[in-house]
This record gives structure tokens, sequence and C-alpha cells, in this order.
């Protein structure tokens, strides 16, 4: 057989033959590796640790719905009055654009004076079923509440 050379060296037709072959087929393979995800709403845990329960409420309750958490404590402070009553106060809200609702209790205004935030209960009726969160809610530079934090109760 006639062999090719290659700067300096040859290449038997044989080998040639296999190496374009396996580079053809490479490009056929369905092998491929996640690096990450455009998905905002629900990220991509790249450390393989196990899932906490502010992961799975991030999940379960998204940006929109603690928006709409939010709003509904804003109409609120104008009428909380910072005492143990506001524990009492239920406040219903809905995302019309998710479907997801829910009920704000045990507002906790004890610490409102001094960090300008609160903590409350929330239920929330998602896809993934109705579950119970613990919450913060703390006042940003516009003087509105923003959630801060969600996380996933027991009780």
């Amino acid at each position: 057989m006639r062999s090719y050379t290659l700067r300096g060296g040859k290449i038997h037709p044989v080998v040639a033959t296999a190496l374009i072959l396996s580079i053809c087929l490479a490009g056929c393979a369905q092998v491929t590796v996640p690096t990450g995800s455009n998905n905002v709403d629900t990220p991509t845990v790249l450390t393989g640790s196990i899932p906490t329960p502010s992961d799975q409420a991030y999940s379960d309750v998204n940006a929109d719905d603690r928006a709409v958490i939010a709003e509904n404590l804003d109409t609120l402070s104008g009428d909380l009055d910072l005492s143990e009553e506001s524990k009492d106060v239920m406040l219903s809200w809905l995302n019309p654009v998710s479907g997801n609702s829910g009920t704000l209790t045990k507002i906790e205004t004890a610490t409102f004076d001094a960090t300008g935030c609160l903590s409350f209960h929330t239920t929330a009726n998602t896809i993934a079923g109705i579950k119970l969160y613990s919450g913060t809610a703390c006042r940003d530079v516009t003087q509105r509440f923003a959630v801060t934090a969600l996380s996933v109760t027991d009780t």
C-alpha cells in the first residue's frame, strides 16, 4: 500500500481512514456536559450538595410571587401598629401571572423599629402543592418591602 507523508512522517492509509472516521462520528455523539442554566427562576445547583429548605422555597415561590407578597406587606404597613396584635393579622395574596396564592400570617414586628424588617409565615399554593414558609421582608431604599429570606418550615 501507498503511504502518505505528513511533515516528515508517514501515515498509513488504514490509520488515516480510522482517524477521519472517528472525527466524523464524534460530531454525531450525544454526549453533553451541562455547564450552567439560563433559567434564573430555578438555578442549577452545580455543587451537588444536599438541598436546603431555602433552595426548595426558591424553586417553589419565584421572584414574581415574592414581589406580590412584598406588595401586600406594603399595603398593610400603613395600618401596622407595631404591636402584638399584628400576629393575628391574616392577609391573602395572589399572583395572577403564575397562579400561585397564599395567606400571610404571624407577622412579627418586634424588630421593625430597629431593623426595618418583619418576619412572617405564609402558605403557598403552587404547582408543587401547598406548603408553609417562614420569611423575612425588609424595607429597601425606597421604603418599600422586599422579601429577603424565605424557607420551608416543618410546622
